[in-house]
C-alpha cells in the first residue's frame, strides 16, 4: 500500500473520530501535522481545526451557504463531509438530502474524501525518505508495527463459542448499523463446534470483517452464515457489492483493512478469503474467515523458533492433529491445562527457561502429568528425558517419518505405510508406547 493510500486511510478515520476528542490527542495524523509553539489549542483540537478547514475549502464560492436542494458535482463533496462528518448524518438521512441512490452516494463520498486527503497532503512532504513518511508506514496496518503490536500481545487459543463471539460483535456495531439503516443478521442458527482462537483477536477480526462489509456494500443487510467441515468452522460474511466499488482505485483505500486481518488471522491459525461478484454490476460479495475446530485432537508444539513450528504443523497437515505453537515458555503450563491436548512436543534449548524446567513442571502438575511428552532435542540424553517422564524422544533435526512413528507408538496417528513395531529403520531413541506420566 502506497504512503497516500495510507494517509487517505488516515484522513477517513480522523473525519469518524472528530468529535472524539481524547482520540484525536493520540491520532497518528497528530505526528504529521505538529502543534506549532503557542498555538492554544490542544494537539488534537489544532489537528481538528486543521481538518475542519481543508472541509471548508471545499465549499464553491458561488454557494453561500450550498443548498441541498440544489446540490451540483461541484459542492456535493462539501455537502457529503459536512453532513456525514460535522452534522454527524447517517447515511441513509444524507442520501435522502441529496436525492442520490445509495451507490452513487457512496461514489461521491469515496471522490470527496480523496479531495479533502488531498488538500491536506498538499501541506505534509510525502517522500520514502521524510519524517511524513516514516510517521504513515509506522501507522500501516499491515506494516511491521502492526506485527510488533501483535507479538506483545499475550495470544491465548482455547475452545470459543463462534456464535457468541459474533453476537457480541454485532452488539458492539448496532450504533453504526442503525445510522446505516440497514441490519447486521447473525445467521447461526445450527449449533456450530467449538472453535480454538483467542477471544479478543477474533472479536477484533469480525469487527473488522464487519466493518469492511458495511463499506462495501450497495444495498441490503450483511449476513453471518457457518458451515462445518470435517477440521474447520467457515463463517460467511455476504453482502451486495458493486464490481465498480471494489475496482482497483476504491478497493486500494479498504484493502488495507483485509491484509491487516490476514495478519492477525495468521496469529490464530485461521484463514481469509474475499470474492467477488463474478460479472460487471452489483453482486453478492463474500469474506470467508476459517478457524480450525477445538474438538480435533491436539499437539501442542512448543519450540521458540516459529519455522519449527511451520514445520511440524507441516508434517502433521494429513493427520487429524490440530497443532497449536507457542513459543513462550510460560504459556505452556497455562495453555496444556486450558487444551488438554493429547500429546506435547518439547523443544529444550529455549531463553530463559529450557525445555527440562517444564518437562518437570508439566509433571508436577496434577492437570498434566498425564499428558505424554515428545522430547526434542540437539542434545542426545533421552535416558535424561525419560527419567523426567517424558514418552518419547527425538534427536534433531527431526524427520517427518520419526515424528509420525513417534506419534503412532502414542497411538495418536496410524503407523506410516511400511513401518511396523520390529521396523529397524525407526529410530532408536523413540520408546515404547506411554501413557505418559512417570513409571
Amino acid at each position: 500500500m502506497t504512503e497516500r493510500t495510507e494517509f487517505l486511510r488516515l484522513v477517513r478515520d480522523c473525519l469518524s473520530n472528530l468529535h472524539d476528542f481524547a482520540a484525536l490527542e493520540t491520532h497518528p495524523l497528530t505526528a504529521l501535522f505538529p502543534k506549532p509553539p503557542g498555538e492554544p489549542f490542544s494537539q488534537g483540537e489544532y489537528l481538528r481545526q486543521r481538518v475542519l478547514q481543508a472541509v471548508e475549502r471545499l465549499r464553491p464560492a458561488a454557494e453561500e451557504p450550498p443548498s441541498y436542494r440544489s446540490a451540483q458535482a461541484a459542492c456535493r463533496p462539501y455537502l457529503i463531509l459536512h453532513g456525514r462528518y460535522i452534522e454527524g448524518l447517517g447515511l441513509r438521512e444524507l442520501q435522502a438530502r441529496l436525492s442520490l441512490s445509495e451507490r452513487q452516494l457512496r461514489r461521491e463520498h469515496s471522490r470527496a474524501l480523496r479531495a479533502v486527503a488531498a488538500l491536506l497532503s498538499s501541506q505534509v512532504t510525502l517522500t520514502e525518505t521524510s519524517p511524513a513518511a516514516q510517521e504513515l508506514a509506522l501507522a500501516a496496518p499491515e506494516s511491521p508495527q502492526w506485527d510488533r503490536n501483535l507479538s506483545t500481545y499475550e495470544i491465548t487459543l482455547e475452545p470459543l463459542d463462534v456464535a457468541e463471539v459474533a453476537r457480541s460483535v454485532a452488539a458492539t456495531l448496532e450504533r453504526r448499523v442503525q445510522s446505516e439503516g440497514t441490519q447486521l443478521s447473525v445467521l447461526l442458527g445450527q449449533r456450530l463446534p467449538l472453535v480454538l482462537a483467542d477471544r479478543v483477536l477474533l472479536r477484533q477480526i469480525l469487527l473488522s470483517l464487519f466493518g469492511y462489509a458495511l463499506d462495501m456494500r450497495v444495498a441490503g443487510r450483511v449476513a453471518l452464515r457457518g458451515d462445518v467441515r470435517p477440521s474447520e468452522v467457515a463463517l460467511w460474511i455476504e453482502f451486495q457489492t458493486d464490481t465498480l466499488l471494489i475496482g482497483p482505485r476504491i478497493h486500494e483505500e479498504h484493502g488495507a483493512t483485509l491484509t491487516a486481518v490476514r495478519s492477525c488471522a495468521q496469529r490464530i491459525q485461521a484463514t481469509l478469503q474475499e470474492a467477488r461478484p463474478a460479472a460487471e454490476g452489483t453482486g453478492l460479495g463474500r469474506l470467508v474467515l476459517t478457524l480450525a475446530r477445538a474438538d480435533r485432537s491436539v499437539v501442542l508444539v512448543v519450540d521458540d523458533q516459529a519455522p519449527a513450528v511451520r514445520m511440524f504443523r507441516r508434517y502433521l497437515s494429513q493427520t487429524n492433529l490440530q497443532v497449536v505453537g507457542v513459543q513462550d515458555p510460560a504459556l505452556v503450563l497455562p495453555l496444556a491445562r486450558r487444551l488438554k491436548p493429547q500429546a506435547i512436543t518439547l523443544d529444550i534449548m529455549m531463553p530463559a527457561t529450557d525445555g527440562w524446567e517444564i518437562l518437570q513442571a508439566l509433571q508436577a502438575d496434577p492437570e498434566t502429568r498425564h499428558i505424554p511428552v515428545v522430547v526434542c532435542s540437539v542434545w542426545d540424553e533421552p535416558e535424561l528425558a525419560f527419567s523426567l517422564g517424558a514418552a518419547q524422544f527425538l534427536k534433531k533435526p527431526i524427520t517427518q517419518k520419526a515424528l509420525l512413528d513417534a506419534l503412532a507408538e502414542l497411538r495418536l496417528v496410524d503407523r506410516p505405510a511400511g513401518s511396523s513395531r520390529e521396523d529397524t529403520s525407526t529410530p532408536p531413541r523413540i520408546r515404547g508406547a506411554r501413557t505418559g506420566g512417570i513409571a
